[in-house]
């Protein structure tokens, strides 16, 4: 039985697929050792904050130098040591991927989460959003190395 993301390297989207990335402006030592896969997925998904004001600003980082506005972003606002667990704690279920992988986890604890969907009228440099906050929603991420790198799906709780 192969334990949560490590048995063997493993990509869950191929290297030519991945869109340019820009750090955001305050990367900090936090990510030391981390690879880049996971550093694009603390700063894409995640965030304590959840306030429209932080979600917002998140968002404009995210699309910053970029010649088209991300259609759609779901940010956790759980602790990263919360999300970190979905690779390695054995209650998390092993889930195929989309792209038929095998190292997708989905946490057994729901999160909170902010869904944000690209505005009809959004165009790059200026690009809007519509932002729904949920409360209780399980997180599915795929791993390597024990830690998460693409965020595969969220599912409401029902």
């Amino acid at each position: 039985m192969a334990f949560p993301g490590n048995e063997r390297p493993s990509l869950c989207f191929r290297e030519e697929n991945l869109v340019n990335w820009l750090p955001m402006r305050d990367s900090s030592s936090s990510f030391a050792g981390s690879s880049r896969r996971e550093q694009k997925f603390w700063q894409e998904h995640h965030n304590q904050g959840s306030s429209n004001q932080e979600v917002q600003k998140q968002m404009r980082q995210i699309n910053s130098g970029k010649r088209r506005c991300k259609p759609k972003n779901t940010i956790i606002h759980s602790q990263k040591d919360t999300i970190k667990d979905i690779c390695t704690d054995p209650s998390s279920k092993n889930v195929p991927c989309k792209n038929g992988w095998d190292n997708c986890f989905e946490g057994a604890k729901p999160h909170p989460v902010t869904i944000c969907e690209e505005k009809a009228n959004s165009q790059p440099g200026k690009c809007r959003y519509n932002c729904t906050k949920k409360e209780a929603v399980k997180v599915t991420v795929a791993c390597e190395n024990g830690r998460p790198v693409h965020l595969e799906r969220t599912r409401d709780e029902l």
